[in-house]
């Protein structure tokens, strides 16, 4: 007797685990689907698709950051320009076996920043000068750059004169404008 008593608890005890584990799966099923319905039931009452594309997010913030770059960069370049003045500047002619611009600044320090550009290459800074001659005899101020010596001599007008290019050649040169000179500027910070 005491067995079957013993049997019948145990019986309805196991029986009741097995409700009680029941009805716990079964609420965290219907808990779990309540997110999904709820998400669906969404979708319905706007009337289009709420998937977001993740690859758009990025562009946003990207086209942001470039902005906000490019706004630091034209104040940067901006707050630069303002500390130099324009000393002068020369340029081969248009027709010229070379494109060669020379330009030069006086920073709020009163050093003089040299800017060269050769056929697309761009040298800049403070740089040491020294009297130099040409082959033919005419005089020049030889400039020793980051890794590459040229030189210039304006004419009385200081509006022609010449350019000696890294090779040791002379070119005729004419004015460069302080618009044209000041570009370079632009390029040596911007890029």
């Amino acid at each position: 007797m005491k067995n079957k008593l013993v049997r019948k608890t145990l019986t309805v005890a196991i029986a009741g685990a097995i409700a009680v584990m029941t009805m716990v799966g079964c609420g965290s099923k219907e808990e779990q689907a309540q997110p999904q319905d709820a998400i669906v039931v969404s979708e319905d009452v706007q009337g289009e698709d709420t998937q977001i594309d993740e690859a758009e997010t990025p562009k946003a913030d990207t086209a942001s950051e470039e902005e906000d770059y490019t706004e630091n960069i034209d104040d940067e370049i901006q707050a630069v320009q303002d500390t130099l003045v324009y000393m002068g500047g020369l340029k081969t002619a248009d027709d010229a076996e070379k494109s060669i611009d020379i330009a030069m600044f006086r920073n709020d320090q009163g050093d003089i920043i040299y800017i060269y550009e050769e056929d697309g290459s761009l040298d800049y800074g403070i740089y040491t000068t020294e009297d130099a001659t040409t082959e033919d005899g005419r005089e020049y101020a030889k400039i020793t750059g980051s890794d590459k010596t040229y030189g210039y001599y304006f004419n009385e007008d200081l509006t022609t004169g010449i350019i000696v290019d890294t090779t040791g050649k002379v070119f005729e040169a004419v004015e460069l404008d302080e618009t044209a000179a000041r570009e370079y500027v632009a390029k040596t910070i911007g890029g």
